[in-house]
């Protein structure tokens, strides 16, 4: 029998997966399941609650079954950040779509808030846009009638992926969030570690409809399985997972490749904010401390080819870097799908293809792609070092890293060494070892925190420059060109 078992649960922006790790970091089992925002129109992008539900609960009783003979020692629940869910409290049932921090459909409500948006950023280490919480919520309580009955009638709880399944694993007993998934709610202040009452009524929300805040690691319940009642000992945002799933130390930086792309900056104790650049909390032990990360997101990472096949283009995946050492003329591509992140916050930008040929090619295009996202997550890479900060060493990890042409000309265009990880799946793997560390288990041994291969630039500083030169030329040219 392997002892401090932990089932780790990841419900992603396209899928969930659940491992059972051990004491020694080992994978004993794994799962999947595919789960995608459905689109019902332009801007729009919304789960049904209930489908959520059925992609985590039965994986997570399926890994249970598998694991009969071993001792379960702990359940840690990571989810996407921004993601918001709206139920009532006395049914459980889902009051209105649920709403991907894709989607961009509260865009009204966003702006028509008049705090300033250098004070959001002070408060919240954030930016006053559609994508995070507290419009979404402002939306739904204006268009939906359902919420704002539950509203008045004080039934209404709100809170992201990771709140709601750890509610309805713990039958409604456990309402609570951690600091890594309030923030995202655009209602949390980092300095107070609380809700912020100011943007409480700046977005008309009730504070009463929001989960009490918890550290990362600690106390969410227990889920009665059978005869088994497991802990629950971690609730965290999925890019914080895998912070922690990568050892992202103070004064090194990461990049996660997934369906987005995230360049991330482990500032330490110290709270550095810098304009344009979002200032996150990490994960918090049971003793609530945490680390403050610079965090630059680019919204398209591996969407943007998914967009490329919708166009015609088809290939698969594990075609990529065979058709990147193909190209001949790669096109110039701004992977603008649901606007620029850090640091332009462009929401008016759209995709722009440009330098077509006659003799442009499928491979052109692909790399086009993939080189359009890796110049996005430089700018926030040289705009983070142009305020005076060392980088530090650059580890990389997330779907995408598997893709050596992606890495090769991400290296080439910062002119730095980037470190693959070993571990492609850090986030479910870091919610696991926040949780081993809850259960004080040694980790110093696991797989995850190895140093991985290096990838090194391969062409001379002069020949990155002009690319990033030209890169720059046609961004400027590109944000011209609106809808």
């Amino acid at each position: 029998m392997n002892n401090n078992v932990i089932v780790a649960l990841d419900q992603g922006s396209s899928g969930t997966r659940v491992f059972a790790v051990d004491g020694s970091g080992a994978v004993l089992y794994k799962r999947a399941e595919t789960l995608a925002p459905a689109h019902p129109q332009e801007g729009y992008a919304q789960y049904n609650a209930e489908e959520l539900l059925e992609s985590q609960i039965p994986l997570l009783n399926e890994m249970l079954d598998k694991l009969e003979e071993e001792e379960v020692s702990a359940i840690a629940v990571s989810s996407q950040r921004s993601t918001v869910v709206l139920w009532n409290r006395r049914t459980g049932k889902a009051l209105a779509p649920v709403l991907s921090w894709q989607d961009g459909r509260a865009t009204q409500e966003s702006q028509g808030v008049l705090t300033p948006q250098q004070d959001i950023h002070r408060l919240t280490g954030l930016y006053k846009t559609p994508f995070y919480s507290a419009p979404k919520i402002a939306w739904c309580l204006k268009h939906i009638p359902a919420v704002r009955r539950a509203a008045k009638a004080g039934d209404l709880a709100v809170g992201p992926v990771a709140t709601y399944l750890i509610w309805h694993l713990t039958k409604g007993a456990v309402f609570a969030v951690d600091p890594t998934l309030a923030q995202r709610t655009l209602l949390y202040n980092i300095h107070t570690g609380d809700w912020d009452e100011d943007l409480l009524n700046a977005f008309g929300i009730n504070r009463a409809c929001l989960p009490e805040i918890r550290p990362t690691a600690g106390d969410y319940g227990l889920y009665e399985y059978r005869e088994r009642r497991i802990p629950i000992l971690v609730c965290v945002g999925d890019q914080q997972a895998f912070m922690a799933g990568m050892g992202l130390h103070a004064g090194s930086s990461s990049i996660n490749y997934g369906t987005g792309a995230f360049f991330l900056h482990n500032a330490g104790k110290e709270l550095k904010q810098i304009p344009g650049i979002l200032t996150s909390v990490s994960a918090s032990g049971t003793n609530g401390k945490c680390d403050f990360i610079l965090e630059g997101p680019v919204n398209a990472c591996g969407v943007a080819f998914d967009w490329l096949k919708q166009l015609g283009f088809t290939f698969e995946m594990d075609e990529l870097d065979d058709l990147c050492a193909q190209a001949q003329r790669p096109v110039w591509f701004l992977p603008a799908l649901g606007g620029l992140g850090a640091p332009y916050w462009d929401f008016n930008a759209s995709a722009v293809l440009a330098g077509f040929s006659p003799q442009t090619k499928r491979a052109d295009m692909v790399a086009g792609v993939l080189r359009g996202v890796a110049f996005l997550v430089a700018d926030i890479a040289y705009y983070i070092k142009n305020y005076g900060v060392d980088l530090g060493p650059i580890t990389v990890a997330g779907g995408l890293a598997n893709h050596a042409a992606l890495l090769q000309f991400q290296a080439d265009i910062l002119q730095t060494d980037l470190h693959k990880s070993p571990e492609t799946e850090s986030t479910v793997m870091g919610a696991a070892y926040l949780a081993a560390q809850a259960l004080n288990i040694d980790t110093s041994a696991w797989a995850l925190f190895q140093k991985g291969q290096a990838v090194k630039p391969a062409i001379k500083p002069e020949d990155a420059e002009l690319l990033n030169r030209q890169w720059r030329n046609f961004l400027e040219w590109s944000r011209t060109q609106k809808k």
